[in-house]
């Protein structure tokens, strides 16, 4: 069959980049055009965009007009939308065939493994059963491959919070995904109800799906709201600054020693590796030792073989112990629609223990205390737990210092903290 766009043997550069771009993005899927056309809407943008391919794709943004090259949009359907592995060589042309693009449609691009298993999920997951509501279906149960079909993320990964089709498949999708979709509808068909972007039946009532964007606003604490790069929870050991902002260091052999990049420069800790990273939420690379200020530079990005596991710094039992734990019961605000934890995406429900982290995150007590004892921080925002320079022992319980506090400035007794926590779980 005649070809259009020339094929290509590696990926260009720019592709490369656009790829890391779209990986990196999180963007809205509000309408499709067929099996191969779509209307995109990048997340904090106005503008919507409609992304086709074919021979060659097609994008409407400026990047793509200007460069003539896959833009990060037109790699986003292809690697969020369809899963397409980054280094398959459908990936990075200019386009593709039909022969291709129906390869691409019906997954023949996956392992038969991958195939096998998302078959079975999709087969275990399709119980239509009545529940409160008449004529309403079960939840689907999340699976770990499990991707909202609006913004294509997936759910257990990102941790934001979701919502259900009430009325038809029972898929589950990221409630502000789903308010941007209703916003997007038409006002006729805005009116009462919204329908699912999967099974094109009504998802749930516009008032529903307003009310659970209301009560999740609560589950999202100051913590997210900070700059990546301050380091919540983190004492530098030898000047005291709290938190650490800019790049973190922390050494390899001790538990739960941190230096800010001055204190790191000036040698502080000379006889141990240390790990380092710019954003509190990114994984730890180790520091080798510069030879040159090239050499340097190429330090701070992480190497996948460099990677320092999170499970060095556990979080001690007796600080579990300290966090405050609260038994849900009648009242409690957390039972309102879209009230859920951020690990499980699962409501809270009455009788069951909830326990908050001093970022102010409320989950799960089961759900939360397997990842604590594995690594030191909130699973959502970062901030870091437990530090002997914010924690002090006496003889009958452990405190909260005033590292706790998400500035210096404004640092409060280690009493004082703690009570607050306490104070903030008998409101649940």
């Amino acid at each position: 069959m005649f070809r259009r766009a020339a094929w290509r043997n590696t990926a260009s550069d720019a592709v490369s980049l656009h790829q890391d771009e779209a990986l990196s993005t999180t963007m809205l899927l509000l309408k499709s055009y067929g099996p191969t056309g779509f209307l995109l809407r990048e997340e904090g943008e106005a503008r919507n965009l409609k992304v086709f391919l074919g021979d060659p794709h097609t994008c409407t943004c400026p990047g793509f007009t200007k460069e003539q090259e896959p833009c990060k949009h037109i790699c986003w359907v292809l690697l969020r939308k369809f899963r397409l592995p980054r280094e398959h060589e459908y990936s990075f042309q200019l386009g593709l065939i039909e022969r291709q693009i129906s390869e691409l449609l019906h997954g023949l691009h996956q392992t038969k493994a991958q195939r096998t298993e998302l078959n079975s999920s999709a087969a275990s997951g399709t119980p239509n059963q009545p529940d409160q509501e008449a004529r309403s279906v079960c939840r689907k149960a999340i699976d770990a491959q499990d991707v909202c079909p609006i913004c294509q993320e997936e759910l257990l990964e990102r941790k934001q919070p979701v919502t259900y089709c009430r009325f038809g498949c029972g898929n589950n999708v990221h409630i502000s995904c789903m308010k941007v979709w209703a916003d997007h509808q038409t006002p006729s068909q805005q009116e009462e109800w919204v329908k699912c972007p999967l099974c094109r039946e009504r998802f749930s009532s516009l008032k529903l799906l307003q009310q659970q964007l209301k009560n999740t606003a609560k589950l999202f604490t100051a913590a997210e709201r900070e700059k990546p790069d301050r380091h919540l929870g983190v004492v530098c050991h030898s000047c005291r600054i709290c938190p650490i902002s800019g790049k973190c260091f922390k050494c390899t052999v001790c538990r739960y020693f941190y230096l800010c990049e001055d204190c790191e420069g000036k040698r502080c800790h000379p006889q141990h590796p240390f790990a380092s990273r710019t954003k509190r939420r990114a994984k730890w690379s180790l520091v080798t030792e510069e030879l040159s200020g090239e050499a340097k530079a190429a330090t701070s990005e992480p190497e996948n073989d460099s990677l320092v596991p999170e499970a060095a710094d556990p979080s001690p039992d007796v600080v579990l112990k300290c966090l405050p734990t609260v038994r849900l019961r009648s009242g409690s605000r957390l039972l309102s629609e879209g009230q859920q934890c951020r690990i499980c995406l699962q409501s809270f429900m009455l009788g069951q223990h909830v326990r908050t982290l001093p970022c102010h995150h409320q989950f799960h007590m089961d759900c939360v205390d397997q990842i604590l004892r594995k690594s030191n921080s909130c699973p959502v925002d970062g901030y870091v737990i437990y530090n002997p320079l914010t924690w002090r022992s006496s003889k009958t319980k452990t405190s909260l210092t005033s590292a706790s506090c998400l500035s210096s400035d404004s640092a409060k007794q280690p009493e004082n903290s703690l009570k607050d926590l306490n104070q903030t779980a008998k409101l649940l």
